[in-house]
């Protein structure tokens, strides 16, 4: 199991276990009502539905309490999101929000029914303890229906997310696989590989071994959404050396990247579609050299190239590789793929994911 699916399973887990939280605190509000509420009825007289009536007959208390309980799960969502693996410290700051709730809601009932009570012992007496066990279970029914609400609401938006990756993914596919098939690519390669079997065996042999390589990585990215910076990098120098040896000295790559950003990650091929696309528009001759260099700036990889553009001739490519890598890239992250446009350079910003 890859590691993403590793992750996704983590997440589902604790999800279930924030579930099972909410519907045994339910469980203990029913038997509380249908258990312990009756004993109060038989031994003094008192019934739960007479101290549940005195909270909802006031209109702007039962207003006010649901919107405090709707806060509390707000806040709840906002401090200990599910599936944050801390279900245990939410559940009890859960519990005694619901009681802090309870007693307000009880206190302000007290003051309205009876403002001249102001002796401690009198206010604080078994009918305090009945009205605010009564609001308890008001409170915590209150927050945990809007609770459901609210998770209800998250597990849409996950599986939602979950489809857009699964598109942004099949999409990536596609166009992986329109990469691997290129005619014009593997034409070309293949052209330079006849032409220097006959002339020097060596350079043949290395260059059969890199274009082995760059085809090796192509499929073994059939289930990966990301890969290490470390990986991509070896790749497109690969990449560079095979054109390298189409175009000689007029192709120039410069990659200065430090090690500690070896161990970040980030979308596969993404590096290869900015130096095909900056070969693709620009004219590359002994006239004309194309100069590309990959660095950092700014939690950015950035990507530049001199211009020398190309005449638009049918076919060739409109930049639908970079816009597909930028729309994964917001789909995935939420963040963008910068391009800048100058009067002597092609400039391409990459996030960093670390």
């Amino acid at each position: 199991m890859s590691e993403e699916s590793s992750n996704r399973g983590g997440r589902s887990q604790v999800s279930t276990v924030d579930l099972m939280v909410i519907i045994i605190i339910v469980l203990f509000a029913r038997i509380l009502i249908e258990r312990a509420m009756p004993l109060f009825y038989e031994s003094f007289g008192l019934y739960f539905g007479d101290f549940l009536f005195q909270t909802l007959s006031n209109y702007s208390l039962t207003f006010g309490a649901i919107l405090g309980d709707i806060l509390i799960v707000v806040l709840l969502v906002r401090f200990f999101p599910y599936g944050s693996g801390r279900t245990i410290v939410r559940s009890l700051v859960e519990v005694g929000a619901i009681a802090l709730m309870a007693f307000l809601t009880s206190l302000l009932i007290r003051i309205w029914q009876y403002p001249q009570v102001v002796d401690g012992s009198k206010f604080f007496s078994r009918l305090f303890l009945f009205t605010y066990v009564s609001n308890l279970v008001f409170n915590a029914v209150a927050i945990l229906i809007t609770d459901l609400i609210f998770y209800y609401r998250w597990t849409n938006r996950k599986a939602v997310a979950a489809e857009a990756e699964q598109r942004a993914r099949a999409n990536y596919q596609y166009q992986l696989l329109k990469s691997e098939t290129n005619p014009h690519f593997l034409f070309n390669c293949l052209t330079v590989l006849q032409y220097l079997i006959h002339e020097d065996a060596d350079r043949a042999s290395d260059y059969a071994g890199k274009l082995a390589g760059v085809y090796r990585y192509f499929l073994k990215l059939e289930k990966h959404t990301l890969v290490m910076l470390e990986e991509e990098l070896e790749f497109v120098s690969k990449y560079c050396d095979l054109l390298r040896e189409r175009f000689g000295e007029s192709f120039v790559t410069e990659i200065d990247i430090p090690d500690k950003y070896h161990g970040a990650r980030i979308i596969p091929c993404t590096l290869q579609v900015m130096v095909e696309n900056a070969v693709k528009h620009n004219v590359v001759n002994s006239s004309s050299a194309l100069h590309i260099s990959i660095g950092v700036g700014m939690r950015h990889i950035v990507v530049r190239n001199n211009l020398n553009p190309k005449k638009t001739e049918p076919g060739v490519s409109t930049g639908t590789g970079l816009q597909n890598i930028s729309r994964q890239y917001e789909i995935l992250f939420n963040r963008r793929v910068v391009t800048e446009k100058t009067d002597s350079e092609f400039i391409v910003r990459i996030p960093l994911i670390q």
